[in-house]
């Protein structure tokens, strides 16, 4: 693997280790001054909305620039997100939109270029092992990050530990856009090709979007439910690190495993056993959401998603290549960020409206078995690719 992109396997892991210590608890902290689910699902609601449109000034930045530029501005407007944060405090819940916002912009930035710089790193032959080591180092930060910071926030009293988590990520974030200097990018074509962004440019790419657009559905809306109904269950955030540290321990060994054993001939079954399995994780919480159902969850969960998500990650990239289309990877990474938010802010919407106008037994029970299984539609389109076979 080149150099440039251990390189960005590294910054990956600092950035992942950064938001592993604070971004969990954002939700937390928004929950504890509100005691209300339709507060945070505005949060991230605010976000799945305008990544997609940060995507397309980013995109335009990195033709004009390269891919390297967007990173930068992503790592920086993240730091200022926290230090907003910091500054609030309390006062946080006001500005739940505007913070919203700003956490949307920031990872508009930050993810186009990830992932276009992904695509610049690696080819079709070892962007599986690439999505796989960087699934394993993720995982590891994560299940370091949340635990470490629950320990801060436990030991110290109101939001002081808070404050040291935010402030931490923060420091982080800085040494993040100094190791940026490391990393270079080719030019690309000078202007947006506007009508790549929303069309479907091939019969393959639009499935690719299809299935991208149902597993939004599910993606970060189910992330950040489960995160708050541990806090609800245990009313402690060191045993939700704890159960973050074990699940995201699991995360890293299965992403190390299935970047092993799932070469290009075994993609189709790999994304077939993971998802029926990561549905089969959700069944319990639509009988019952308790601290039982919710770790059983977590556990299948963790086992089974590498196994789905490596080979959907580069079946993507593996489409631009096959058609040839390198010199439009950036409208391409936009075309699908699109469909991706555009189903987390369907599944955030449909959220908010069952909490306000159906906020009845059951009903948070059923929309997560709802979207536990969005996954599997996934599959049905993925299956339809011609990339599995090398």
């Amino acid at each position: 693997m080149v150099k440039k992109a251990k390189v960005l396997l590294v910054m990956s892991g600092l950035f992942t280790f950064a938001m592993g210590l604070s971004n969990v608890f954002v939700n937390i902290f928004l929950w504890k001054k509100s005691n209300d689910f339709i507060v945070i699902a505005q949060y991230n609601l605010m976000h799945y909305l305008f990544v997609p449109v940060t995507f397309i000034l980013a995109g335009w930045i990195a033709k004009k620039k390269n891919g390297v530029w967007p990173l930068r501005i992503g790592i920086v407007l993240f730091a200022i997100f926290y230090i907003c944060i910091l500054i609030l405090k309390a006062k946080v819940v006001k500005y739940v939109i505007l913070i919203g916002i700003l956490y949307g912009i920031a990872g508009g930035f930050y993810w186009l270029a990830f992932q276009v710089l992904t695509f610049d790193l690696t080819s079709p032959e070892n962007r599986d092992t690439f999505n796989g080591l960087n699934g394993t180092i993720a995982s590891s930060c994560h299940s370091v990050a949340p635990f470490i910071a629950a320990f801060i926030i436990h030991k110290s009293e109101g939001i002081t530990g808070y404050s040291i988590v935010f402030g931490t990520s923060v420091t982080i974030f800085t040494v993040l856009v100094l190791i940026s200097i490391l990393l270079g990018s080719e030019r690309y074509e000078k202007e947006l090709v506007f009508r790549k962004l929303l069309s479907n440019n091939s019969l393959s790419w639009a499935i690719i979007r299809k299935s991208t657009a149902v597993w939004g559905m599910r993606d970060t809306v189910m992330m950040f439910l489960i995160t708050v109904l541990i806090f609800k269950t245990t009313g402690s955030e060191l045993a939700l690190g704890k159960l973050a540290f074990f699940s995201h321990l699991i995360l890293a060994a299965t992403f190390a495993v299935e970047q092993k054993i799932i070469k290009p001939e075994r993609r189709v079954i790999s994304i077939h056993v993971g998802a029926i399995f990561m549905f089969i994780a959700v069944i319990g919480l639509g009988i019952n959401i308790s601290y039982l159902t919710v770790l059983i969850y977590i556990i299948v969960n963790a086992i089974f998603m590498p196994f789905f998500i490596v080979p959907m990650m580069s079946a993507g990239f593996n489409v631009i290549n096959k058609y040839h289309e390198e010199k439009m990877r950036i409208e391409y990474v936009i075309n699908k960020e699109i469909a991706l938010n555009l189903g987390r802010a369907v599944s955030a919407s449909v959220l908010i409206l069952l909490l306000m106008f159906l906020d009845k037994p059951g009903s948070l029970n059923y929309f997560l078995v709802f979207i536990g299984g969005m996954q599997l539609i996934s599959v049905y389109y993925l299956k339809k690719l011609d990339i599995w076979e090398g």
